[in-house]
Order: structure tokens, then sequence, then C-alpha cells
């Protein structure tokens, strides 16, 4: 018995180094890269068995959705996984025993960015809505950078704060955690090069 019980220990002990820390870090990604509940999307929220709840909960310009049960919940901010959690927890409190919550996003409200200065295609981008977009992303999208760009004078400002990188430094940041996430609204701004 004590053999047998030794083996799958080790058997599981061996499964774990194999998946490595990788696993745990690509879950975290995944959680950081999910974009953040904002007024206006609309929301599938799903509680499996139960066929009489309404199911799509539109987000209002205070951030919250009116929920059978629980009333006015905040979800501003928060991923959709943090919105099953909460609800989840809400429920079981007097109405469900271990409820299981489903939340996906099923139209997120457009949210742009603005690009000006040295890039092929300056003005509006329009962020995705089921992933982030770092820096490098934004201007790759407006076109990349004109042959008159300062590759050391890229900004961006965020809420009158500007903060300014050069484009080597945003290409060798490989640490998600590091990298610099646009969100909506922010001026991205590439200055010429002085000839």
């Amino acid at each position: 018995m004590k053999q047998w019980f030794a083996r799958w220990i080790a058997v599981g002990l061996g499964l774990l180094v194999l998946a490595g820390p990788g696993v745990a870090v690509r879950a975290q990604q995944t959680e950081k890269s999910d974009r953040k509940i904002a007024p206006g999307d609309l929301l599938l929220i799903v509680i499996v068995g139960e066929k009489d709840l309404p199911v799509e909960f539109r987000v209002s310009a205070s951030g919250t959705i009116d929920f059978p049960y629980l009333g006015t919940v905040e979800v501003k901010d928060k991923t959709p996984t943090e919105v099953a959690a909460q609800l989840k927890e809400g429920l079981q409190k007097d109405y469900y025993v271990d409820p299981q919550v489903s939340v996906s996003v099923k139209e997120y409200r457009k949210q742009f960015v603005r690009v000006i200065g040295q890039v092929v295609r300056g003005g509006l981008i329009e962020l995705p809505g089921d992933q982030r977009f770092d820096l490098v992303d934004a201007l790759a999208a407006a076109g990349g950078l004109t042959s008159l760009a300062n590759k050391n004078k890229i900004s961006i400002t965020r809420s009158g704060k500007t903060e300014t990188y050069s484009l080597d430094q945003l290409k060798s940041i490989k640490d998600p955690a590091k990298r610099v996430w646009v969100e909506p609204d922010d001026l991205i701004e590439v200055a010429e090069k002085l000839l």
C-alpha cells in the first residue's frame, strides 16, 4: 500500500515539474490580458441550470448592471472572470447552492486611442474588444513610423501625464507586466526627427 501511494505521489510531482511554473504564468498572463468591462459593454451571464433569468445585461454609464436577486452590481474595471466570482458569491449567500456562473462579453463598446505625428496613418485607432493593445501594437495599427519619425521620442499622454519612450526600449520589453499598455482615450505622439 505504501509503495502504491509513493508511486502516485512521485507521478503527481513529476507532472507538476513537467508542467513547470509556466502554467501558472500563462494563466496569470491570460487574466492580465483580459480587457476590463466598461460602460456600454453587453454582457452574457448564465447560471448553469437556470433558464428563467435574463442572460444579456448592458453595463450602465455608471458601470453597473441590475442583476436578479442582487440588485445593482458594480462591474466596471473588472474582468469577466472577476464578475463571475462576484456574482457567484452574492448568489450563494441566500439563493443558490454552489451556483455555476459564466460571464462573457458579447459586445464591447468601441474604444479608441489617438495616434498623431510621424506615423503612416494617424488618427483614431480602435482598440480590439477581446484583447489588450500595447504601445507597439498601437503604432503598428497606425501603419508604423514614417522615415521622418524620431524613434527616440514616442510619447503617450494619459489623464494629463506624459511619458516618453524610444522604439527600441518598447520593443525590448518581454515581460507583459512591464509593457506599456494603452487605454481608451490615450494620446500617442511620434515626434519628428531634427534634420
